[in-house]
């Protein structure tokens, strides 16, 4: 059983490293379609999410349609050590950024929006999580930094992974901040 952060990261780098595009696509498409259905996911009218990258389940279809149904939807740009959301309201204001992540092109951020003041949704990435919503990132500590400073500003914190993510128990550290919820494209 896998105990330390650092072997767990690497099992599920391997993991997604071996899914095929079809692969890719057919999971994250399963994935949306439970995430479209939610009640919480109806209900929100602010999303913060992430902009996929590398193989992880494509939000890039998520976001489209968010902005189809009518709801506002922030993504991250990394400045510095820290990262701001900033919203979007069509994906041609993303581009190539830090890490060749697609960040936003508009200097728009939530924070200086009273409307943004209480969100009622965040979707975040990671690399591993457990039914009990600890969560292991990519090690750059940007998301917990984030909830950590802004526990006010966010609702619900979900995230979206493969049922392979998902492990029966991860040993998390006191900064790390943990989710309430996981869809993933099995259960």
């Amino acid at each position: 059983m896998m105990t330390n952060k650092a072997e767990i990261r690497k099992y599920i780098k391997d993991m997604k490293n071996n899914l095929t595009e079809e692969e890719i696509e057919i999971r994250s498409s399963r994935i949306a379609k439970k995430l479209f259905d939610k009640p919480f996911y109806k209900q929100a009218e602010y999303i913060y999410l992430y902009v996929s990258y590398n193989q992880e389940i494509d939000t890039i279809g998520i976001i489209k349609h968010i902005l189809e149904d009518k709801k506002r939807v922030a993504v991250p740009k990394v400045v510095d050590k820290n990262m701001e959301f900033h919203e979007i309201t069509s994906l041609n204001q993303l581009s190539e950024g830090a890490f060749g992540i697609q960040e936003p092109t508009v200097y728009k951020p939530v924070s200086e929006d009273p409307e943004w003041a209480s969100s009622n949704l965040m979707i975040i990435p990671g690399l591993a999580f457990d039914k009990n919503g600890s969560r292991i990132g990519y090690g750059g500590g940007y998301y917990d930094r984030y909830l950590h400073k802004n526990p006010e500003r966010i609702g619900l914190k979900i995230a979206l992974a493969y049922d392979f993510q998902v492990l029966e128990h991860i040993d998390i550290e006191s900064y790390d901040e943990k989710i309430d919820g996981i869809i993933t494209d099995k259960e």
